[in-house]
């Protein structure tokens, strides 16, 4: 296992990375990590999108190519080392043995994407288990009717993959057959749960228990795991791959009390061939635990930064439509919202599509809890359509299978249908 000194991973970087190379154009030679300039989020996204080899500090790869499926922007390329593709998933194997998220015996259902570092990564791990296990390496790609007979004949009591999926599976599930007692752990990530979502997993599968599987991006790598008994959405930095930082997104110091958001770096001590050191992830995080404790837990509060829309001069953005969820989720049992954009730019109508856990309200009923709710996040649109700039706002209730297929990939909160060719 090899682990770098931050020395020899900043020389690299500033000599073989050209994204880094600009970063540390005049760094001093004497500096402690939380000296370092902060790779901005913004920036490497630039960086990356204009060169997919922009944070590459090797011309000789050794190891595994990566692209993102896009869904914060354009997608991105990363490089995986060898020698850091086995150490962090061999790692991850022993801590999942020790810590109680794999078992021995374990039959394991991948529901990852295929062909994605996460799929790929549960390959490596069950591969990699001290213990006896299996694998199920379906992906996500078959319907749902054909991934629960097949995890049913092998007898999986384990699920990995992305909480969306898993949505979508036990809505599928519990239309065909009912809930499934015999799934223990479903091992997710991906992004957070909200309203009744949990919910609809309990009912699904009853004996199970969330946990992430892990925390990472495509630049930094693995950087979090989790333990029982921890709740969904709680990690622990994975010492020594790397170090986890908490920083205030305006000054830019140092965050160590607890409950406090801030915009979340990760430091990476393996990887050589694609540097990743103080790189803001795009995630807001807070500490659940003081950080100074070995075992310190963070929890996650969402992407700072996602795909956004102009709708009526006013911007939008996915963090828009879940915080609007959030709030409608206080007075329903919510399991989706989406917005669907519609007519025209000059004359949009905005349609929200919403998903109920157990509950068909009457449209009255709906529309007073999303106003509500767009008066407390986003009155620009309510003023908006007050002037005449949107056309229409409205909502509708759909059954969950509406968005089963969606479920397959992260949740896209927007939908932009807009005419460019004709006006209202």
């Amino acid at each position: 296992m090899n682990i770098y000194p931050l020395a020899h991973l900043v020389s690299i970087a500033r000599q073989h990375c050209p994204f880094y190379r600009r970063l540390y154009h005049d760094l001093p030679s004497d500096y402690q990590l939380e000296d370092l300039p902060i790779a901005d989020f913004a920036a490497v996204m630039a960086a990356v999108q204009d060169d997919p080899a922009a944070l590459f500090a090797t011309t000789t790869p050794s190891g595994m190519f990566y692209t993102t499926s896009g869904t914060t922007g354009k997608p991105k390329a990363t490089l995986f080392g060898r020698d850091e593709w086995r150490t962090a998933n061999r790692l991850l194997a022993e801590t999942h043995w020790k810590n109680g998220l794999l078992a021995d015996n374990d039959i394991i259902l991948n529901l990852s994407e295929p062909g994605s570092a996460s799929y790929l990564a549960v390959n490596r791990v069950a591969d990699a288990f001290p213990g006896r296990c299996a694998e199920i390496p379906l992906g996500c790609d078959h319907d749902f009717e054909t991934l629960i007979g097949h995890y049913q004949h092998f007898g999986a009591n384990v699920i990995t993959g992305m909480n969306s999926t898993f949505l979508g599976l036990a809505h599928r599930l519990l239309k065909v057959s009912g809930p499934d007692h015999s799934i223990k752990r479903l091992l997710g990530g991906g992004e957070n749960l909200i309203g009744s979502q949990l919910s609809l997993l309990r009912e699904a599968f009853p004996n199970a228990v969330l946990y992430p599987f892990l925390y990472g991006t495509t630049e930094t790598g693995l950087a979090a795991y989790s333990r029982q008994p921890t709740e969904d959405n709680a990690y622990i930095p994975f010492h020594p791959l790397c170090k986890i930082e908490i920083v205030d997104p305006l000054n830019r110091q140092v965050i160590t009390e607890t409950g406090v958001s801030g915009t979340l770096l990760v430091t990476s001590f393996i990887r050589q061939q694609t540097p990743a050191i103080r790189l803001d992830t795009g995630d807001q995080a807070q500490w659940l635990d003081p950080p100074e404790r070995v075992d310190a837990r963070f929890s996650l509060l969402g992407r700072r930064a996602a795909n956004g829309f102009t709708v009526a001069g006013e911007r939008i953005d996915s963090a828009t439509v879940q915080a609007i969820a959030a709030t409608m989720a206080l007075s329903l049992p919510l399991l989706m919202l989406q917005l669907r954009l519609t007519g025209t730019n000059e004359r949009p109508t905005l349609e929200f599509l919403l998903s109920l856990f157990r509950l068909t309200p009457t449209v009255g009923q709906a529309e007073q809890v999303l106003f509500a709710a767009l008066k407390a996040i986003a009155p620009q649109l309510l003023s908006a359509q007050h002037r005449g700039a949107i056309s229409l706002i409205t909502i509708q209730t759909v059954d969950f299978a509406y968005f089963e297929n969606a479920t397959k990939r992260k949740t896209r909160f927007i939908a932009d249908l807009r005419r460019t060719d004709l006006a209202l």
